[in-house]
């Protein structure tokens, strides 16, 4: 009889604790997530750090998180953090255990394998009883993001097409004086400024005079890039590392000259994620520019959005005209040669870099002149 009531009285308690622990173990647990930092390029290690609170007198006996991240960030191995991955995309399973009025930081390192736009979606937190006879779940909204940037290749500056003499040259055709260039003087007009003002001159001829300043020419390069990776293709894109090959090419190309302190534009057929038409910037310089350059690369979609040929010709009778102009593709033919003239007519330099795979047998990388075919066009200066 002893037996019986021991038996009954531990079910009682076991239903009761599991009922309390379902009702509340969730209850006052907060969750946060983020990302170490906003930006990264590829290849490089980032830190992803979450934080858990139980903010009750009720200890938490077990607490499961869930949540699903890209594929493309690789997680190191940790006690407690279970990683199954896909092609696309890995499952996250994490395992906690809290006393009451407790706080826990966990710091998970991965490495950013490719470059993208890498948003977190929700996470979802599961806690019960002592001995997981009932549970309860909540899914977390989250906000955080990571941009990865592509690696820039470190590419051959002197294959660069340059239109022209990097300031060294007068020339007729830019309308932006050039402060550091004197070319005499004239009298001085309304609207100039003092600092402007040849004070010998002004006192040899009696009348206020003014430095003559004359126009140089800077390289202004527009970077095209053509997303399919061989002639003919249908539509989808069968060889991504191909293409990736080609925007890191493209990124270095736009550091290189950047770092000159010349200006630089980007322009694919292809959409940024969320978005139907293709990407461009018109050519700028600074910082900014690389970065805007930069990530606007990291959230390319690889996917088409027009012909590329059809893509140049447009670029041409929209009247882009003295520039020097870097065309990326994986084949070049005589449709993409003929709009390659008609930038060539507007007055452009127009060269060519033909991408070929990006990595050789033994998987180590090079730059872009040790595995490009790189066919160089004839350089046009109007």
């Amino acid at each position: 009889m002893l037996l019986f009531w021991f038996i009954v009285a531990a079910v009682f308690i076991l239903f009761i604790q599991s009922r309390i622990f379902r009702r509340y173990a969730l209850k006052h647990v907060s969750y946060e997530r983020h990302f170490q930092k906003k930006t990264s390029y590829r290849g490089e290690q980032v830190e992803l750090i979450e934080q858990i609170s139980n903010s009750k007198w009720l200890p938490v006996p077990w607490l499961r998180v869930e949540s699903q991240l890209s594929a493309f960030l690789r997680f190191q191995h940790v006690d407690n953090f279970a990683v199954s991955s896909g092609r696309l995309s890995q499952n996250h399973k994490s395992f906690f255990s809290f006393k009451p009025y407790t706080k826990v930081t966990r710091k998970h390192r991965f490495t950013c394998t490719r470059r993208g736009w890498y948003r977190l979606q929700t996470v979802t937190l599961t806690g019960g009883d002592l001995l997981g006879l009932m549970n309860e779940s909540r899914q977390i909204p989250l906000s955080g993001e990571l941009i990865v940037y592509p690696k820039p290749a470190q590419v051959p500056v002197h294959e660069l097409p340059y239109h022209s003499w990097h300031g060294e040259h007068s020339v007729k055709r830019w309308i932006v004086s050039d402060p550091f260039v004197n070319a005499g003087v004239r009298d001085y007009q309304p609207g100039d400024n003092f600092k402007q003002v040849n004070w010998k001159a002004t006192a040899r001829t009696g009348k206020l005079q003014a430095h003559q300043l004359d126009f140089t020419a800077d390289r202004r390069l527009m970077i095209y890039l053509n997303v399919d990776d061989a002639e003919g293709m249908w539509r989808a894109v069968t060889n991504e590392a191909l293409i990736e090959r080609g925007i890191e090419w493209a990124a270095g190309a736009a550091e290189a000259v950047i770092s000159e302190g010349s200006e630089v534009g980007f322009a694919a057929n292809m959409p940024l994620i969320g978005e139907r038409e293709s990407v461009r910037l018109e050519p700028r310089g600074g910082h900014e520019q690389l970065m805007a350059i930069f990530e606007n690369m990291a959230k390319l979609e690889i996917e088409r959005t027009e012909l590329f040929d059809r893509f140049l010709e447009n670029e041409a009778e929209r009247g882009v005209r003295d520039l020097d102009i870097l065309i990326i593709s994986a084949y070049w033919n005589e449709s993409l040669e003929q709009a390659a003239e008609h930038l060539r007519y507007n007055g452009n330099a127009v060269a060519v870099w033909q991408l070929t795979e990006p990595y050789d047998t033994s998987g180590t990388e090079h730059t872009c002149s040790e595995h490009a075919g790189i066919k160089q066009a004839e350089e046009v200066i109007a």
